[in-house]
């Protein structure tokens, strides 16, 4: 069996982050390839991709934009408000060294690797791993280390809708160095062709490429029945005063308003839940509603079939990445559900969802196949 090496953002203690690494995986195994998840080595932050290059590089070009630098760095930091507790941060830890199992390279062990026989490819992809306002663009998630014959396109973001001019010159450069092309938002997908000339195929995000059924068989999830109704509540900044509305509207209905991931104050949940993404997924299954202004809280809502409310996010310092979200929901025909208060109907029809995401998957299995076979050739 030959190896395809999957370069993606995995780390950050982000629920959706692993899961798509974990589904990038499990679909290469689909296919007949060991998807193995790759690292650059030398991080000084367990759990996070902080390097001393990285940084240093990062540092020489925020010196050219000094107005960015303490929003840069704060980004870093994360918000002092949004503390993970530790058991679910070692929960996090035992899925990356237990569940994805990253292999740690150089970069000089990295290009030998991508020269030999053992890999027919490298992905890049899925989540925000092409960020376009970011100030170190790291060739790693462009594949510069392979050939560029083996490079290929997995379905990876932008996170934003529009490519900051500082960026440009070195996106171009990199992004037409990939003969398979693919990205994950239709907007991305004209970012490529004003910035390139290019087309590329617009393809799911990898987590909704295995339906729940595949979800329970991989980690051991277990649909149970709950002796107290909850709602799932899943911000990844502080709800907005729609979201707190809509909230209260289900507490006073007697649903038990379940948050996670972070430890934060506040009165407008029950309690706050300790959680890895197995955890996560565990949870998700098996409540009544779901409450997020999360991009993979929303997508996995979709997969499994979950009532669900999507907010707009509450970003503070960091640049607005909605158009991710809004291209999701206009896919499946639910933009309704979008920063909208709740209805008595809480129940979508899951037909045309059903059916979107079922072409969905058949059309990335094709650009895999086809772009694989290539390769092969």
């Amino acid at each position: 069996m030959r190896s395809i090496g999957i370069c993606t953002l995995y780390t950050g203690f982000n629920y959706g982050s692993a899961l798509q690494a974990a589904a990038t995986r499990q679909v290469l195994s689909n296919l007949g390839y060991r998807g193995e998840i790759l690292k650059v080595s030398g991080s000084l932050i367990p759990g996070r991709d902080v390097r001393l290059k990285k940084m240093l590089v990062l540092g020489m070009n925020l010196m050219r934009h000094l107005p960015q630098m303490k929003k840069t760095v704060r980004s870093y930091l994360g918000d002092s408000r949004q503390s993970l507790s530790p058991e679910t941060k070692e929960r996090f830890t035992h899925f990356y060294a237990n569940f994805l199992k990253p292999l740690e390279l150089t970069e000089g062990q990295m290009k030998k690797l991508a020269k030999g026989e053992e890999y027919a490819a490298f992905l890049c992809g899925s989540d925000q791993i092409w960020n376009s306002t970011t100030y170190y663009v790291d060739p790693f998630y462009y594949l510069t280390f392979a050939p560029t014959h083996k490079r290929i396109a997995f379905a990876p973001s932008f996170g934003r809708d529009y490519i900051a001019p500082h960026n440009r010159k070195k996106l171009k450069k990199y992004i037409s160095a990939i003969p398979h092309l693919s990205i994950r938002e239709d907007v991305g997908r004209d970012m490529i062709r004003e910035l390139t000339g290019r087309d590329a195929q617009v393809l799911a995000d990898p987590s909704l490429l295995l339906d729940r059924q595949e979800w329970c068989g991989l980690l051991g999830l277990s649909e149970e029945h709950q002796s107290e109704p909850y709602v799932l509540a899943y911000f990844l900044d502080e709800p907005s005063e729609k979201a707190r509305e809509t909230m209260k509207f289900y507490r006073e209905k007697g649903y038990k308003i379940l948050s996670l991931p972070y430890d934060r104050p506040g009165d407008w949940f029950d309690a706050c839940i300790s959680a890895g993404p197995r955890e996560f997924l565990q949870y998700l299954l098996n409540a009544e509603i779901i409450c997020t202004d999360s991009f993979h809280g929303t997508a996995f809502s979709l997969n499994f079939e979950k009532p669900f409310h999507t907010f707009e996010r509450q970003y503070g310092a960091a640049t607005k990445q909605s158009a991710r979200l809004t291209s999701l929901l206009k896919l499946v025909d639910m933009e309704d559900r979008y920063d909208a208060l709740p209805r008595d109907d809480t129940h979508p029809d899951w037909n045309c969802c059903r059916a979107v995401l079922e072409a969905e998957r058949k059309k990335s299995m094709e650009y895999l196949l086809t772009s694989l076979a290539s390769l092969e050739k």
